[in-house]
Formats: structure tokens, C-alpha cells, sequence
């Protein structure tokens, strides 16, 4: 498996594929059986390993490097 751009996990990755769809932190918990506090803290790794300051930043990041 290749690695994952801005050293991110997996479950990171995994994540900010549905944030860049659009998804809220309670859809992201559902659709992947996490709590929404585990969601926040995934988000919150995802913005400091892409210094991205939001979800638009995110989702630009994900597009950028073919994860959205």
C-alpha cells in the first residue's frame, strides 16, 4: 500500500474522505461506528498534519492528493 500524504493514518484518511464529502462530525461517527468526540480528535490531527485551518482547507488538501 502506498503511504498516505502529510503522514496520515489510515482512520485519517478515512475520515477527512467523508469531511471532504461533506459529511458532519455525527454523519462521520455513524458511517464509521466511532464516537463523535473520536471523530473531533481525528479532525483535529487531520488539520495540523495538512496545516489546514478548516474543513474547506481539508477538503482541499484531500482533493489536492487524491483522497476526496
Amino acid at each position: 500500500t502506498a503511504a498516505l500524504p502529510a503522514g496520515l493514518s489510515p482512520r485519517e484518511a478515512e475520515v477527512l474522505r467523508l469531511v471532504a464529502a461533506g459529511k458532519s462530525n455525527r454523519e462521520i461517527a455513524r458511517a464509521l461506528v466511532l464516537s463523535e468526540k473520536t471523530v473531533a480528535n481525528h479532525i483535529a490531527n487531520i488539520f495540523a498534519k495538512t496545516s489546514s485551518e478548516n474543513r474547506a482547507g481539508a477538503t482541499a488538501f484531500a482533493i489536492r492528493h487524491g483522497l476526496a
